[in-house]
């Protein structure tokens, strides 16, 4: 019997591979006596090691090519490493003609560009003076602005992200209209990233981007806020202007901001806060108004207690205890459930701050009858 296809004049796909093999000569000439189990095992086991050949060589090809990659990354970093550090404190290098020259030999690809982007802000983040501001001019000379700019206006939001982090550690001004769109961006790191790059760039007044936020701060957006707030060096905004925005996050913050930078002229407006619908900024304005030691507030704590939670209740005897008397402590008596075990007991250690001699025992009897 002649074989209908041979190796020479089979087409390049699986399907006709697997109908060569199933004609080569170690085959018999037919399944037909071959039980039927027995011949889907042993066709499943020709196509299993087919795949298992094709998927190793794919592993090797893949790795192979990743180390490529890594060594051409390593000899990339040392030579851009080189170039800096001749830039930078070489007094003879030929800056012009060497950015030139480095740019157009080793600055080929993508990947080359984000290298030397990240080797220039790991000399930003350990430079200062002027040797920042020659990182900069490095920067320009390699003309790896239109690369972030590349980056800014492509789909990825990591491209995005990476790009804005990199503007904002080198102090490069990107266009504001492609900025901004990524202060409501879906992925909290390019949001992050965009609120550090607006504050870094603001000549005054750094938070007016505030303004424009449709999604709640993260806590670590918010640590971040404050961390780039110390070190800015101009005049800080008035924090009440936020006092009241759309999302509570952002109240929540300025309240913070307002005892961090001792904004006392902010009283009133963080006073009218303890009665707001939202738990969480009643909660922080108790605790700001404690750090600030406003005892005017107190008789208002007082007065909302019954229809707090145990959670703000608490802030409220803190409170109390900070800058009260024992006579804010007992108009509260009144307003304790017998049930409120927890609250029985803060009642009790802080009616003994007040007087050390009193006794703190179980069964102490009140007023309202308490126990």
């Amino acid at each position: 019997m002649v074989n209908p296809f041979t190796i020479r004049d089979a087409p390049n796909d699986s399907l006709a591979l697997l109908q060569i093999i199933y004609t080569m000569n170690f085959f018999p000439k037919s399944f037909q006596d071959w039980p039927i189990i027995l011949e889907i095992n042993f066709k499943l086991t020709i196509l299993f090691s087919i795949l298992a050949v094709v998927l190793l060589g794919t592993v090797l090809v893949l790795r192979i090519r990743k180390n490529k990659k890594e060594i051409r990354k390593k000899n990339l970093k040392l030579l851009i490493i080189d170039f800096i550090n001749n830039f930078l404190f070489d007094e003879e290098f030929d800056k012009a003609n060497g950015l030139k020259k480095f740019r157009n030999e080793h600055l080929k690809t993508t990947y080359d560009n984000h290298v030397a982007i990240t080797q220039l802000l790991m000399y930003t983040n350990n430079l200062k003076g002027e040797s920042s501001l020659l990182i900069k001019e490095l920067f320009d000379g390699l003309d790896l602005y239109k690369f972030l700019l590349k980056d800014l206006k492509g789909r990825g939001w990591h491209k995005k992200a990476r790009a804005i982090h990199a503007s904002s550690q080198l102090n490069v001004i990107v266009p504001e209209d492609m900025v901004l769109p990524q202060l409501n961006a879906k992925r909290e790191e390019t949001r992050h990233q965009t609120i550090m790059y607006l504050i870094n760039a603001s000549k005054n007044n750094p938070l007016a981007f505030l303004d424009k936020i449709d999604r709640p701060l993260t806590l670590w957006q918010q640590i971040g806020m404050e961390t780039e707030l110390r070190t800015y060096e101009g005049e800080m905004p008035d924090f009440s202007r936020w006092l009241d925005h759309r999302q509570p996050s952002v109240t929540i913050f300025c309240i913070k901001m307002i005892v961090d930078h001792n904004q006392f002229e902010n009283i009133l407006p963080l006073q009218k806060l303890v009665n707001h619908p939202n738990a969480d900024i009643r909660y922080q304005a108790i605790v700001s108004l404690r750090k600030m030691e406003i005892e005017e507030a107190i008789p208002l704590l007082i007065e909302n207690f019954p229809k707090e939670s145990l959670k703000i209740k608490t802030e409220i005897f803190k409170t109390i205890k900070v800058m009260g008397t024992e006579n804010h402590l007992q108009a509260i008596a009144p307003h304790i459930k017998v049930n409120e075990r927890a609250l029985k007991i803060q009642y009790l250690k802080i009616a003994r701050h007040f007087k050390p001699k009193t006794p703190l025992v179980k069964g102490i009897t009140f007023k309202n009858k308490l126990a």
